[in-house]
């Protein structure tokens, strides 16, 4: 991938992030110029999700021990429509299935 491409995949996030601040559990709008399927959408959201979550739980072991609990907490409050989203779309057994965590 490109950065053009990367950039277009951001923005494409960015929109259905921004969409999705009145109502998290609405359908998904899936640009089919970035996405091939609301499964590689919700895909890229959760890799957004774990980028964010692992940056963090790596700054947070250069000081010690990690409450893991305490970061993704903290993580969930800075990107509340993110969590939403992935929660109301993905619910644990959706996760199993494509192969992601919660």
């Amino acid at each position: 991938m490109g950065w053009a491409d990367h950039y277009r995949r951001r923005d494409a996030l960015d929109a259905v992030l921004n969409d999705a601040r009145r109502d998290p559990s609405a359908p998904l709008i899936v640009d089919p110029d970035v996405f091939g399927s609301l499964r590689e959408l919700l895909l890229a959201l959760d890799h957004r999700w774990q980028n964010k979550l692992t940056a963090r739980m790596e700054n947070a072991g250069l000081n010690g021990p990690v409450d893991e609990d305490r970061v993704r907490a903290e993580l969930a409050a800075d990107e509340p429509v993110l969590r939403a989203v992935l929660d109301a779309h993905l619910p644990l057994d959706s996760y199993r299935a494509v192969g992601m965590t919660p």
